[in-house]
């Protein structure tokens, strides 16, 4: 199975806020500039999460977003079945094809995902989040400034 790149870039999204400080807002602008995504991408991404209740968002002139506490047990394959609910690992809807009646493959493949997802739940957001040091030298790069000066 190969996620789509809105799944990727939610992930992304999700360890870059999981890397700021309890004080830090993080904006759309300056991850679009770190993680190499267009700012339209992440925008949409972002108010998915917010509209979830997985992180919070100030407007204005001191404004960005904060990932919540509870959002860091948030279980990765759930995160993924967000962003693809009815990803199947074949395509077996078109009409051109005379064994999708009996066809044991979808099942094989239905049962392949479940697998992944579940597999894939045993992880939380907060396991992504590991080699903090390393993920906020490469993040962050103006705290490794800012702290040689």
């Amino acid at each position: 199975m190969q996620l789509n790149k809105q799944t990727d870039y939610a992930v992304r999204v999700l360890i870059y806020l999981g890397t700021a400080s309890e004080t830090e807002r993080c904006t759309v602008s300056e991850m679009s500039e770190i993680l190499g995504v267009s700012a339209n991408n992440l925008a949409k991404i972002v108010n998915r999460f917010a509209n979830q209740g997985m992180i919070t968002t100030v407007r204005g002139r001191n404004g960005g977003m904060q990932i919540k506490p509870e959002t860091l047990d948030y279980p990765l394959g759930d995160l993924v079945t967000m962003f693809e609910p009815d990803c199947e690992l074949a395509d077996c809807s078109h009409a051109n094809c005379n064994l999708a009646e009996q066809c044991g493959w979808r099942d094989v493949l239905a049962g392949s995902r479940e697998a992944m997802i579940a597999h894939m739940n045993r992880y939380r957001v907060r396991d992504l989040l590991k080699n903090r040091i390393w993920l906020e030298q490469v993040l962050r790069p103006e705290r490794r400034l800012n702290s040689r000066v």
